[in-house]
């Protein structure tokens, strides 16, 4: 399982080489401080596809990913992923697009790293 997780993270690192030709996804991290949907705040970051982002101060504490926008590339094409390790491994929740979000917890938790890629 560790060997699959391995190759996966390093195929991601081997696109990072290309992201800027690739462009960006914009993604909205929404976290909910009381629990529920109570007192949500919402933070944009922007992640360039093919790479393995981390260390933005917002991964600290989400509860749902949005996908809301796109720079040079198609919204329609992209499919981003969070993971509990910020070397792009260990699932952190489900895929998630621009018509389906990924609801992480109705309080917060916190995502190690968001990988989006996109599809030809």
């Amino acid at each position: 399982m560790r060997a699959v997780s391995l190759v996966a993270a390093s195929n991601v690192l081997a696109l990072a080489g290309v992201a800027s030709a690739c462009g960006s996804a914009i993604v909205t991290v929404e976290a909910s401080h009381g629990g529920a949907g109570n007192g949500l705040t919402n933070t944009t970051v922007t992640v360039p596809i093919g790479t393995v982002f981390t260390g933005d101060k917002a991964l600290d504490t989400v509860s749902t990913l949005y996908l809301t926008g796109s720079l040079e590339a198609p919204l329609d094409s992209i499919t981003c992923s969070p993971y509990k390790s910020t070397d792009g491994t260990g699932s952190g929740g489900l895929p998630f697009n621009s018509t389906t979000p990924s609801f992480l917890s109705t309080n917060t938790v916190e995502v190690g790293s968001i990988v989006c890629i996109k599809h030809a």
